[in-house]
């Protein structure tokens, strides 16, 4: 490198002040490459920049030519071609002292022109390749390690600028895309006119964008066809609008797909030929999407070789048509509404109508009242204003309708006051001086009115057969008649030309239909009279349908309460016979042994000494106490006696109870284990019913047991899971309940033993139940039965607590159960 009067710390001092200043980069790099032939005697110092999208390298900015003459040129240089693009793959300086005699492979001439040494540096940093430096020289050249350093200290300085001035481009660019994304947002919230909305759109994207023309189509209402509704740019000389058919052709594709297309180059689409052809170098479309739904396309076009829209671009424009499908969207929603609100403001009064009418026809479930409530609905001012009205019926058979009831005015007279009634009298139903008003307008003579379902030429009769509402003005083509009413025998030919029949049709299956005129008044039937005749008809074949069904269910509840109460009568009678059975039966064994021993008493057989007076006693006290056990049990289960409830302990109890068991535990010998918890609270609960809860359990185990066995009677507190409340268990060691009766327990008169009622372990149940507590059984069949009982500390029992109270009071206690004192 030739030898320069600066050094070469000043040199890059210098570079780093012209990287710094204010001015364009390509100024900034024209200045650098400048200075720098000046300084190293080169002939030519060009910086090539890389594609931004590929590995490319392209001249950007040479000290032989000025920045403008530079842009000209149109050649690139790939990775390994060339000196520069050598050092591009390299990543680091590559230097041919004599290109004529000894070039590089892949020679690129517009490279090497008249030169004869390159050296080629990479404009770099620590992880982006931004292009190479190349120094021409026409004549022979050489550097040093030294020379080479510094270039490449130059070559980083100068990848420092480009980086730096792409981050300032695109800080820039960013601000401006919020700018107009901000002026876009303003402009769409603003206003609902959709085209002065896409053509400041299309403006303002394309001035972003800096592209040449911008094109705008939407849908139309078959979403099929797309129209051009705003052309915006095509400037320039030779691209002053859009190729329609290749635009239209782009734009059906993005349409269809739904999505964004970006052409660059011909393997981007087939259609990039068309485009170059037009000098276009880039495309970008963007559908616009909402809720799934193409609305439209916005297609931009840029001529500039230097210039190609990106993915960042697409993201843009993607922002841009969210926004603009809510404006089309929003503008479209805003003409339905308005269509809508007009057809509304048409139908809020037949929804009135319709309201009024299916409130007054639910009003009532009588058939008796409905059916006038019907009609006069059809022919009042408060309902669909008809002049007459008729309902058929059709017979049990199909063959005939039969005219149920009719309503209507008999003359004008009667007409004009039907029309000065209040609209209100609709929706009072048909009770008081209201049902009065409506029953007056029924005709009496409409029973021998009828229609054979077989007569072709009568329209009522075909609306039936058909299922569908029939409107005419020029009758049933029968003799016409201008009769206020219907004249006897047959029907067509009595009413007047213009009239409207509605088939009364439920679950497919056509019941009859209703017959208007407008007799009086003297206006046509609407087509939107028609369609409220059949909406009405509906509601007043389903209130008639309730209506049957409700007469229906009337009669099947009279029959239910009648087969109830002879059921109820029934099963007292065997519920009677059933307890009568078992208690004659358990009643007959003791009395059977009471008089046999009594009789032995009284009449002693001679021969035989003085019989065991004592003994034959003990025996008698023993049967009588079974009766009476057997007597209270009866009572009690019948009687269900309200419980007592005061304070009681439960362990007092239960020991009481067992000691009334001692000799037939050791009569039995059977080993009685007793486990009460010392630490159980007083609960409240009648002390009596409590005992006899007890007394059953341990009677029921004592006789499961037989021979001996195991008892076992424990309590303890209750698990906070279950509640605050003590447990009474017990168990023995009888071999359980079969598995196949064990759900039968609890019911009355159901036992396993051979003997007894039945009733002990359904009196158990209704105890605990009256209690507020619940009782588990865990039955191991082969082994044993245990019993647990839940008793909270005070019953659960609606009104328990107000009882237990005033008991308290009554006798001077409080409300832990401990007698009170004065003083």
């Amino acid at each position: 490198m030739a030898e320069s009067p600066y050094t070469r710390f000043s040199l890059l001092a210098r570079i780093v002040e012209i990287s710094n200043s204010n001015i364009q980069v390509e100024n900034r790099l024209k200045h650098i490459c400048d200075f720098l032939s000046r300084e190293t005697r080169t002939d030519c110092v060009c910086i090539y920049r890389r594609d931004v999208r590929g590995e490319d390298l392209a001249p950007w900015v040479s000290s032989c030519l000025e920045i403008e003459e530079c842009a000209l040129m149109d050649f690139v240089v790939r990775p390994g071609e060339g000196v520069s693009g050598k050092a591009a793959r390299k990543r680091a300086p590559v230097f041919f002292p004599d290109v004529k005699t000894n070039p590089p492979t892949f020679a690129i001439p517009r490279e090497l022109r008249d030169f004869t040494s390159i050296l080629s540096v990479p404009v770099m940093d620590d992880v982006y390749l931004y292009g190479v430096m190349n120094f021409s020289c026409l004549a022979p050249a050489s550097y040093e390690e030294e020379d080479l350093a510094l270039l490449e200290s130059v070559a980083t300085e100068v990848a420092g600028t480009i980086r730096n001035s792409r981050l300032y481009n695109d800080a820039r660019k960013r601000v401006s895309e919020l700018i107009t994304l901000n002026e876009i947002g303003r402009a769409i919230s603003s206003t609902f006119e959709v085209k002065g909305t896409l053509g400041h759109v299309a403006k303002t994207t394309l001035r972003l964008l800096s592209g040449e023309g911008c094109t705008v189509r939407l849908a139309g209402e078959g979403r099929g066809v797309l129209k051009v509704v705003v052309d915006e740019g095509y400037s320039r000389s030779g691209f002053r609008r859009e190729l329609r058919s290749v635009g239209k052709e782009l734009a059906l594709r993005i349409h269809g797909d739904k999505r964004p297309l970006l052409i660059n180059g011909p393997e981007d689409s087939p259609l990039h030929p068309s485009l170059a052809a037009l000098g276009v170098t880039s495309f970008l479309g963007v559908p616009i999407v909402s809720q799934g739904i193409s609305l439209g396309t916005i297609s931009y076009y840029s001529t500039s070789p230097r210039l190609r829209f990106d993915m960042e671009g697409v993201h843009l424009i993607q922002t841009v048509c969210s926004q603009l499908a809510n404006v089309i969207e929003n503008a479209s929603i805003l003409r339905k509404a308005q269509r809508l609100a007009q057809e509304n403001q048409v139908k809020v009064q037949r929804i009135s109508t319709l309201y009024d009418v299916a409130r007054a026809l639910m009003s009532t479930v009588k058939m008796e009242r409905l059916l006038p409530i019907m009609l006069y609905a059809l022919i009042s001012p408060g309902g669909l204003n008809f002049s007459r009205a008729i309902l058929f019926l059709t017979t049990e058979d199909g063959d005939e309708l039969c005219a149920r009831m009719a309503m209507g005015p008999r003359d004008r007279k009667e007409a004009r006051r039907i029309g000065r009634l209040p609209r209100g009298l609709l929706g009072d139903g048909a009770t008081g001086a209201a049902g009065e008003e409506i029953r007056t307008l029924l005709w009496s003579d409409v029973g021998n009115l009828r229609i054979p379902m077989s007569d072709a030429s009568c329209l009522v009769a075909k609306a039936v057969k058909e299922k569908r509402a029939v409107r005419t003005e020029s009758g049933c083509g029968a003799p016409k008649g201008g009769d206020d009413a219907p004249p006897r025998g047959r029907f067509c030919g009595g009413h007047p030309p213009s009239f409207a029949a509605v088939p009364l049709v439920f679950k497919g299956e056509a019941r009859g239909a209703v017959y208007v005129d407008n007799f009086f008044q003297e206006r046509p039937i609407s087509e939107e009279e028609i369609q409220l005749l059949t909406m009405f008809a509906s509601n007043a074949c389903l209130a008639m349908e309730n209506a049957s069904l409700y007469e229906s269910l009337l009669g099947a509840l009279d029959t239910v309460r009648t087969t109830q109460d002879r059921l109820v009568q029934s099963e007292k009678l065997m519920a009677l016979g059933e307890m009568a059975a078992k208690i004659a039966h358990e009643i007959k064994n003791p009395l059977t042994a009471i008089g046999g021993f009594a009789r032995r008493i009284a009449s002693p057989k001679p021969g035989r000494g003085a019989p065991p007076v004592e003994r034959y006693a003990r025996i008698i006290l023993r049967e009588v106490e079974r009766l009476e056990r057997i007597v209270n049990e009866t009572l009690y289960f019948s009687r269900g006696m309200a419980p007592s409830f005061r304070a009681v302990n439960l362990n007092t109890e239960i020991r009481e109870v067992l000691l009334m068991f001692r000799e037939e535990f050791e009569e039995a010998r059977i080993s009685l284990m007793i486990d009460l918890s010392a630490d159980l609270p007083v609960i409240f609960a009648d002390p009596d019913q409590l005992r006899q809860v007890v007394w059953n359990l341990v009677s029921n185990a004592v006789q499961a047991m037989g021979g001996s066995g195991i008892l076992t009677v424990a309590t303890h507190l209750a698990d906070p899971s279950e509640g605050i409340g003590v447990v009474l268990e017990v168990s023995d060691s009888g071999g359980g309940i079969a598995h196949d009766v064990v759900q039968n327990i609890f019911n009355p008169f159901f036992t396993t033993k051979a003997k007894g009622t039945g009733l002990g372990l359904a009196i158990v149940h209704a105890i605990v139940e009256k209690h507020g507590g619940a009782i588990h059984l865990d039955n191991r069949e082969g082994v044993g039965v245990a019993f647990s009982i839940f008793l909270p500390l005070v019953p659960k029992e609606g009104g328990a607590g107000e009882r237990i109270l005033e008991q308290l009071r009554k006798g001077g206690m409080n409300e832990i159960g401990n007698k009170t004192h004065p003083g």
